[in-house]
């Protein structure tokens, strides 16, 4: 039994006639009644009776005729899904992204503009770091990865989303917070969290060689994975932290600063990674529109001048 056996049963049941079904399914009359008899034959019962110069169902034909609906109604859906997916018009993109990205960097305006043009598609986000995503991207397990670092494996691809300059996290309550600006000497004594060096190896080695260039030793008294956590550390005024500037107004909100230090020359980017394999792919190529959609207005508001310190203290005097 094929498909085109339940297409021309379905037509001749609605049609009640094997000449009427014929015309609308452009085949001639007599391929079609021998299709139908040799169908009753493998089934081993009457699907059809004559009734009058026309024909009707009978009752087997009947509970048949429900079925044989439902399985070509439910093979155009799975034809349409399987379509959709290799146009990038349905399924599920999985992202790979690293915690402090979602609110703070351009993840949520690149996804937004990704949404706009892929609305039917589910999305599903990871929280890991870019050396996790890169080998999520070569196992396949992510669609897309996003984070602090490009990968250097020609196998994957990357586009630079976002850039700003590194600074210090501290608590209002911090003896350095009255300064305006640091220098990498008023950070000798301090103690220094980061997230784990084995996550974020690259953060770790130009923190730390920028520091010596200029004769300071950054004492990195704790690795904390989990960033909220790292956060609520610096809050209670028992350490420091480098941060992106971008993180300033959500870090407010928990009344940390951020400080400039004028000799640490860091930029931190954002990026976000593909198998350079499905460069040609439908949601590949939704991404990268998105992309370039969203990258010259960031670039916009980056440009824009910043708040000044005056001005962000009495935004917090006023919450």
């Amino acid at each position: 039994m094929e498909l085109r056996h339940l297409r021309y049963f379905v037509t001749i049941a609605e049609e009640q006639s094997f000449r009427r079904a014929a015309e609308r399914l452009h085949v001639s009359q007599s391929p079609l009644s021998r299709q139908m008899q040799d169908l009753e034959e493998e089934m081993g019962v009457e699907l059809f009776e004559p009734e009058g110069r026309g024909i009707k169902l009978t009752a087997a034909g009947r509970t048949f005729g429900e079925r044989a609906r439902s399985i070509l109604a439910s093979v155009d859906v799975a034809v349409d899904e399987a379509k959709g997916v290799a146009e990038g018009r349905l399924g599920t993109v999985v992202i790979g992204f690293e915690t402090g990205t979602t609110f703070m960097g351009a993840l949520l305006s690149l996804v937004a503009a990704f949404r706009r043009r892929t609305p039917r598609v589910g999305l599903q986000f990871v929280p890991m770091s870019s050396v996790e995503q890169w080998a999520a991207l070569r196992q396949g397990t992510i669609t897309f990865g996003y984070g602090a670092y490009a990968p250097g494996d020609e196998a994957l691809g990357h586009l630079e989303m976002s850039r700003d300059r590194l600074g210090v996290l501290l608590s209002p309550e911090h003896r350095l917070a009255r300064l305006e600006k640091l220098r990498l000497r008023d950070l000798e004594s301090e103690r220094v969290l980061l997230q784990p060096r084995q996550l974020y190896p690259r953060l770790h080695a130009d923190l730390i060689t920028a520091a010596r260039t200029k004769g300071v030793t950054l004492h990195v008294t704790a690795e904390v994975l989990d960033l909220e956590a790292l956060l609520a550390l610096v809050v209670i005024g028992d350490a420091i932290t480098f941060l992106t500037e971008k993180f300033w107004e959500p870090a407010s909100q928990v009344s940390l600063l951020w400080r400039p230090v004028e000799d640490l020359h860091i930029h931190q980017s954002e990026f976000v990674t593909w198998r350079a394999g499905d460069a040609d792919a439908p949601i590949v190529r939704a991404l990268l529109e998105s992309a370039q959609e969203v990258i010259p207005v960031l670039k916009g508001t980056e440009d824009r001048k910043r708040p000044s310190e005056a001005v962000r203290r009495k935004r917090r005097k006023k919450r």
